[in-house]
């Protein structure tokens, strides 16, 4: 046979697998012709093409149950070893499972429009309840991905108040898959249950659009990283009022329960009970998730958080909890975030709560933390019955609820509900490490200002690094310096019931320091140390000291105010029977009075003993002629003459 003239090879009427073909390779002068059997031939031609469903007898109208013309393809494909499965653009009818297992596959469709019905592109149909239309299963089926297809349920009952969707199960279910599977560019059209994932990590959702009744993706046993990302749940079937408000009481957009680390980010959820619901199960709860930007409008809990040890990070939320199509009215108990688990540990760094109906954060269990560096909270307490923006569960036994605050929270339209409510044990502060003086923790203007912590039981202020205050749980503050340095200290005792009031005064007043307390009369003691005095000042000068002539003090001067038309008094008081009162002036200065000097008044029978009187003088009522003073010289009583008293 020649390899350049093709006229020469004889003619056939039919080619079998066996005959040879010619090949001409090359062009013009350099063409040269090869031989190859057909079968050969065919080999080459289809070697990695792609399966499609039409070779397996699919039809695609929209009728016909395309379930078993599916399923043969991917037995197919099992035994090939897995591939690419393409769709044209038509509407494929399930009734029945499809299950990939142990074989990696990717259904590929041709795309789809948006909308309530099936239109152009690759659109899969159920329209029976039953079973599920797509598994996944068992190790050999990771790498498997579903991609630029649209699917539509139907359901049938009427669109009124007593409407609820077609019970429906999942209609992707990957299980014990152990690794990858990957949705891309995925729409649901009036879906009752979107994806389940059980015990397969690394499921990978990127871009899910669409409307679901029940429930849009629930994962649980995911031990390596998932990643969930551009997903947008909006009534592209069907806007009616009582639909959508069916799913503000049933449907949760995103479960999780035992998941490890996974990566959420740009999701957007309209209609829902909850955005991103933390449930539980036998193998445990979500750990470490991380969440990019959220925003969730008409859905009673944006985060919903029911189990116990929940963790996580949110980096963007926004929720709005309003009645669709209800002026603007909130879902009845709505919370842009609710816990009723315990121990969970959230830190939030942007969020943004509108339309609570009383709290925007509540927090039901105990031990659970929150982090929140950016809080804003809009029309909350709607019901004005003194809600608070933060709601803490009063925990009577374990650990208080708490949350801590990177920036001060802005509240509007609360109708003066208070930030957190009242009652619990739980609280709300901002929070900072215990520091030291030069540079205490929470820092004021500059890093050597502000307050710190000298122990655990103490508070403290600086000023560049010098400590001006310090406060004790003891109830002993000191002021102007570092403790046991300070210009200022106060004690207060344990029950504590009376106190000192130190008042200014406005101009033309009189500031004042004063007892205040329960009980009726208190006294106010002013101490001065060892043998120091006590000083008052007036015009800076010194217009008053009083001193104690060391020792114990058993008696001591007191001066006694009067009523109108009584007469103040300056006494002795003390522990001694006896005690004189001495006015001594100084050097050889003298004791003056500016009025008539009264003296005390006796008879001659009264007159006390003249021992304990010595050098004093007296008035004798009952004396005569010039007998009206008596002087004791200390042993009589004598008058001015000399003679003793009788």
């Amino acid at each position: 046979m020649s390899d350049s003239k093709i006229s020469l090879l004889p003619a056939i009427a039919a080619a079998a697998d066996s005959d040879v073909l010619p090949i001409v390779q090359g062009s013009g002068g350099s063409a040269v012709t090869r031989r190859t059997t057909l079968a050969q031939l065919r080999s080459g031609i289809l070697a990695d093409r792609a399966y499609h469903v039409r070779d397996f007898g699919a039809v695609g109208d929209g009728v016909t149950n395309d379930a078993p013309a599916i399923q043969a393809a991917v037995d197919a494909m099992n035994a090939a070893g897995g591939g690419v499965l393409e769709f044209g653009a038509r509407v494929y009818r399930l009734a029945s499972p499809i299950v990939v297992d142990s074989v990696s596959i990717i259904f590929q469709g041709a795309g789809f429009t948006e909308g309530s019905n099936t239109a152009d592109g690759t659109w899969f149909s159920i329209t029976t309840t039953g079973f599920t239309p797509f598994t996944f299963t068992g190790g050999g089926a990771r790498g498997s991905a579903v991609r630029d297809i649209a699917i539509r349920q139907t359901h049938g009952a009427a669109q009124d108040a007593s409407w609820a969707p077609t019970d429906y199960d999942f209609v992707f279910r990957v299980q014990d898959c152990l690794g990858l599977v990957e949705f891309r560019n995925v729409f649901f059209a009036s879906i009752n249950r979107g994806i389940w994932c059980d015990n397969s990590g690394r499921l990978n959702i990127e871009g899910l659009r669409g409307q679901v009744f029940t429930t849009g993706i629930e994962i649980d046993r995911a031990y390596d990283t998932c990643r969930i990302q551009h997903v947008h749940f909006w009534p592209f079937g069907t806007a009616d009022d009582d639909v959508v408000r069916w799913q503000q009481q049933y449907c949760d957009a995103i479960v999780m329960r035992r998941v490890d680390g996974i990566f959420l980010d740009d999701l957007f959820v309209f209609g829902a009970r909850s955005m991103l619901r933390f449930a539980s199960s036998a193998s445990g709860t979500t750990k470490k998730f991380y969440v990019g930007n959220l925003y969730s409008d008409f859905v009673l809990y944006s985060i919903w958080i029911e189990g116990n040890n929940v963790t996580g990070q949110i980096a963007n939320a926004t929720t709005q909890s309003e009645i669709y199509s209800g002026g603007g009215q909130p879902l009845a108990g709505s919370n842009g975030i609710r816990i009723d688990g315990n121990n969970a540990r959230l830190q939030i760094s942007n969020l943004r709560l509108d339309d609570s109906q009383s709290n925007a954060i509540r927090v039901n269990g105990s031990g659970n933390r929150i982090d929140l560096f950016s809080l804003r909270v809009e029309y909350y307490n709607t019901l004005n019955d003194g809600s608070a923006a933060i709601h803490l569960a009063n925990v009577a036994s374990g650990t208080p609820n708490v949350v801590y605050l990177g920036s001060p929270a802005l509240l509007g339209n609360g109708n003066s509900g208070p930030f957190v409510n009242s009652g619990t044990n739980g609280y709300v502060s901002l929070g900072a490490p215990a520091g030291r003086s030069d540079r205490p923790g929470l820092q004021v203007g500059v890093d050597n200002s502000g307050l710190f912590a000298p122990s655990a039981t103490e508070v403290a202020a600086s000023a560049a690094g010098i400590e001006v205050l310090r406060a004790s749980s003891s109830g002993v503050i000191s002021l102007g310096g570092a403790s046991g340095a300070h210009g200022l200290g106060i004690t207060t005792p344990a029950n504590s019931v009376n106190r000192v009031l130190i008042s200014s005064a406005a101009a033309s007043g009189v500031p004042s320091i004063a007892t205040q307390g329960t009980d009726t009369n208190i006294a106010l003691n002013l101490a001065a140390k060892g043998t120091g005095t006590v000083r008052l000042w007036t015009q800076g000068q010194v217009a008053f000291e009083a001193y104690s002539a060391g020792g114990l003090p058993r008696n001591y001067l007191r001066a006694d105010a009067a009523a109108a038309g009584g007469t103040p008094r300056l006494s002795v008081q003390g522990l001694d029977t006896d005690a004189h009162l001495q006015l001594t002036p100084k050097g050889a200065g003298y004791v003056e009075s500016t009025a008539p000097l009264r003296l005390a008044t006796y008879t001659v029978s009264t007159l006390p003993s003249a021992a304990g009187f010595a050098r004093c003088l007296v008035f004798v009522s009952d004396g005569t002629s010039n007998k009206r003073f008596a002087v004791s010289d200390g042993t009589n009583w004598r008058w001015p003459d000399g003679a003793v008293v009788s």
